[in-house]
């Protein structure tokens, strides 16, 4: 009797194990076939595009996306039109950099007597079309004059880095 038991007791435990076995062999393969991506979710995109001006006007039609001066202390300044509905406080880094072969950022005192780097706190209200000027305060009276003080000739342009504030 104790034989007999001895093989039922076997023969339950191999049952189990095909049955376990059989069962993660359907999930994996049931997993397998249920596997869907969703698309893209972007949170708290920001967007806009950096002008240019020599006369820093309150006019439009003064600012450009290109510029041309003829000297290193020819004056230019620089904004940022924000074109998404973006709300809440951001921080605005300008960075003044200067083309040798790939774009790189300007070094004060070697390309330019001027700041390089200028940090604004800015809130955005959620207006598509608001601006940001390149100074501390983001407003246009202190907006950082990037011409005066070049030392060299070359290409430069403003990079334009916003980041989340807390």
């Amino acid at each position: 009797m104790n034989e007999r038991k001895k093989s039922q007791k076997g023969f339950v435990a191999v049952t189990l194990i095909t049955v376990l076995a059989i069962a993660l062999v359907l999930v994996v393969y049931a997993t397998l076939l249920a596997t869907f991506q969703g698309g893209e979710v972007v949170v708290g995109t920001v967007a806009g595009n950096v002008y240019y001006s020599t006369t820093n006007s309150t006019t439009a039609s003064d600012w450009t996306p290109t510029l041309n001066v003829s000297g290193t202390n020819d004056p230019w300044y620089a904004k940022v039109n924000f074109t998404s509905a973006y709300t809440g406080n951001v921080q605005i880094t300008w960075q003044l950099e200067k083309k040798n072969g790939n774009w790189a950022n300007a070094t004060q005192g070697t390309d330019a007597n001027v700041t390089t780097v200028i940090t604004t706190s800015f809130t955005l209200n959620g207006t598509s079309g608001q601006t940001a000027y390149a100074s501390t305060s983001g407003l246009i009276g202190t907006n950082q004059n990037w011409g005066a003080g070049m030392l060299k000739q070359g290409s430069y342009r403003i990079a334009v880095y916003i980041d989340s504030k807390a």
